[in-house]
């Protein structure tokens, strides 16, 4: 149990509480929110019943949303989120072990920028990936740090050629990583 899931009470109320954070408009059933952050039902249910009666969730028809009214919503985000949603060290093991991995860049959920990309609604990616590596198994890491971070992640998974096009044609994709708060995991390419 890491020091937040201490301080909150349970692993579950943290993962439940970056949920509804990370995407502030989007409407959750229970169900819903125990599948994506690989909880059990009856945990969800729980948590969530406690987070509606302190009014940081509201009920609508179709499930629940974060209520912007919340008196301590500002502070929560801030400490939620800018604690750092997973292991960097973690991250570059599993990469590092999984073929010829030439760069890693993180960016969106993972800088301290990201309640920026939250009020504007942007888009950016939260993990770029370029080499060559089996996509299945990134696939399942990816679906281990979603339910980690509390957030569905915008990824890509690029080999190093493809890569290196899209970067020297100043592909939007890349340049709206690049263009704002980044950092490196591993850049064997020698991108700047």
């Amino acid at each position: 149990m890491n020091i937040l899931e201490k301080l909150f009470g349970s692993a579950a109320r943290v993962k439940i509480l970056k949920l509804f954070l990370l995407s502030p408009e989007k409407v959750f059933t229970p169900k819903e929110a125990s599948k994506i952050l690989k909880i059990s039902k009856n945990a969800a249910s729980k948590e969530i019943r406690l987070l509606v009666s302190i009014n940081f969730l509201k009920k609508r028809p179709n499930g629940l949303v974060l209520s912007p009214t919340f008196s301590f919503l500002l502070a929560l985000r801030t400490l939620l989120i800018s604690a750092s949603p997973v292991s960097r060290e973690k991250m570059l093991k599993f990469f590092k072990n999984k073929g010829k991995i030439k760069l890693l860049v993180l960016g969106g959920v993972f800088t301290d920028d990201f309640f920026v990309d939250i009020l504007d609604g942007s888009k950016r990616l939260d993990l770029l990936i370029a080499g060559e590596l089996k996509k299945g198994a990134v696939e399942k890491f990816i679906r281990k740090m979603e339910a980690e971070v509390g957030k569905e992640l915008n990824w890509t998974l690029l080999g190093t050629r493809e890569f290196e096009q899209r970067f020297a044609m100043h592909d939007k994709l890349l340049r709206d990583l690049f263009d704002y708060p980044h950092e490196f995991l591993i850049n064997k390419l020698g991108v700047e």
